[in-house]
């Protein structure tokens, strides 16, 4: 038992860097089997998106009411991964976290490392999209509404419409990603109901002996 509880000691103790972590929390996204839905759909409002804004005669506007909103929501979100994230390590039973570090999880690490882990992925997805969409708007606010790259007008359309591509698929997924943060929630806490129950009969069948 004692083991069980050093290992989950050293999986916890060490601190990764930033960029592993930013690196575990892209890895999130990356298109697999399980996740090719909201794959689909972010390319698919990505190309919508971007072929508005691109080809408007008021891409700069447009762009920007789109950033304010987007920007918005996505704070509002990050707020409640960050709530959801703070209950979890503070109101799980300590009988269920035991639990959680001895279910080994699908790679070499326990369940309780993998769930954390996916958490904080959620996190930095949040703060990264945020930190570009904020760096868009002032983007925005320091170049005049007739903005062009070039002289050539389907050359400055056909590459603001990859760059906004990459940045609308990029947002609509990790908006996407809600889901599956909703459902782990939603696993963790039945989960957490049970084991406190089954708790609960032990304690009955020991004041019953």
């Amino acid at each position: 038992m004692k083991d069980e509880y050093f290992t989950t000691v050293e999986e916890f103790k060490s601190t990764q860097p930033a960029s592993e972590l930013i690196k575990n929390a892209v890895i999130e996204i990356v298109p697999k089997r399980n996740n090719m839905t909201g794959f689909y759909i972010s390319i698919i409002l990505g190309v919508l998106f971007s072929i508005i804004i691109s080809i408007s005669a008021e891409t700069i506007s447009k762009l920007e009411e789109t950033l304010n909103l987007l920007i918005t929501v996505d704070l509002a979100i990050f707020a409640c991964v960050f709530s959801i994230y703070s209950i979890l390590l503070a109101f799980l039973s300590d009988n269920f976290m035991k639990r959680l570090a001895r279910i080994p999880g699908e790679g070499a690490q326990s369940e309780l490392k993998e769930r954390t882990i996916y958490y904080e992925s959620v996190l930095f997805l949040y703060f990264m999209v945020i930190g570009i969409t904020g760096a868009l708007i002032l983007f925005c606010k320091c170049i005049p509404a007739n903005f062009r790259l070039t002289s050539n007008l389907h050359f400055d359309n056909s590459l603001t419409f990859v760059l906004l591509f990459l940045f609308y698929s990029f947002s609509f997924r990790v908006f996407y990603e809600i889901k599956s943060t909703i459902y782990n929630t939603i696993v963790l806490f039945r989960a957490s109901i049970a084991y406190r129950f089954l708790d609960f009969a032990s304690e009955n069948e020991s004041n019953i002996k």
